[in-house]
């Protein structure tokens, strides 16, 4: 049998546990329901929001910013869904920003994702509509509608080109083939060998190339390329800093004094051109005259010997 007591204690306890419980509901789920919040609607025509519950989250680039707090049927268009969706006051909403149904995870779910918002544009007030963006849903299932399209279109290609007639026309250009392939065989083979000749013209002239690039460095590194260039450079100089028009006059002056000089020797030439002449005559004549004595002197050694006692 329970005594007062223990009576007393539990009913104390009791107290302190429903005491406790008050205020951690008057601290914790007080400040969530006295919490100021803007609501926002969404519209999504023809698009299904399956998935989507009330009290689902409603995130601005991953962070949570509220929740959904009700889906329901547009009265004036049965097709357009509305959904309420309240976020912390003071939250920035801006006009061009977008609500897109995400997936959460691989539970069917889904989210509201707000994307977008620049800052150029107009914040949106509260009670105002924020524009629907496109879900992954719907993405996904124009993506495969466009590729349900080109297949289709594929496979009716597919089949133009495997129709009887083209078949037929396939199977005579195959023949064709065939056929020149058997009668240009040993051309064909010529060819090939050929080609590997040339291939290996080609090697040689890349293995020459190459060797031919690396000496070019090998000058380039060895600086003799830049002794010319500045040798060029230093020619260059001097010659811009030559007086073109007194280096012609001296150069035509040169050529004056060379014309004089040729029209003297000219000259000095032919006065005594006949002095040469006689000069050479008795040249002639004296050699005449030593052949002459010559002669005589073989015939007759003793002149010699009487010419000396005369």
């Amino acid at each position: 049998m329970v005594s007062k007591a223990q009576k007393l204690r539990l009913g104390i306890f009791i107290l302190v546990v429903s005491v406790l419980m008050i205020v951690f509901l008057v601290l914790v789920a007080g400040s969530k329901i006295m919490e100021k919040r803007d609501t926002y609607y969404i519209k999504y025509e023809n698009t299904s929001v399956s998935g989507l519950q009330v009290g689902g989250p409603v995130k601005y680039r991953g962070i949570g910013i509220g929740r959904v707090d009700d889906i329901t049927i547009d009265k004036d268009d049965v097709t357009n869904i509305i959904v309420v969706v309240s976020v912390k006051s003071g939250t920035p909403v801006k006009e061009d920003m977008r609500a897109s149904l995400i997936p959460i995870g691989i539970t069917g779910l889904l989210q509201v994702e707000i994307t977008g918002g620049s800052i150029e544009a107009e914040f949106l007030k509260p009670k105002s509509y924020i524009n629907a963006g496109v879900s992954t849903f719907d993405s996904i299932s124009g993506k495969a509608e466009i590729l349900t399209q080109k297949m289709e279109l594929l496979l009716n290609n597919l089949a133009e080109i495997t129709n009887e007639e083209n078949r037929e026309k396939i199977k005579s250009i195959l023949s064709n083939v065939d056929t020149i392939i058997e009668e240009n065989k040993k051309t064909v083979t010529t060819i090939v060998s050929n080609l590997d000749s040339i291939s290996g013209d080609l090697v040689k002239i890349s293995r020459d190339t190459k060797e031919a690039v690396d000496k070019l460095n090998s000058i380039l590194q060895s600086g003799k390329v830049e002794d010319i260039i500045e040798s060029t450079e230093r020619i260059s100089s001097d010659i811009a800093q030559t007086d073109i028009a007194q280096l012609l006059s001296d150069f035509n002056d040169t050529i004056k004094q060379l014309d004089v000089t040729l029209s003297r020797i000219d000259a000095t030439h032919l006065k005594s051109r006949q002095d040469i002449l006689d000069i050479i005559e008795g040249l002639k004549e004296t050699i005449d005259y030593l052949n002459e004595f010559a002669r005589q002197l073989s015939e007759d050694p003793s002149l010699l010997i009487r010419s000396r006692r005369k």
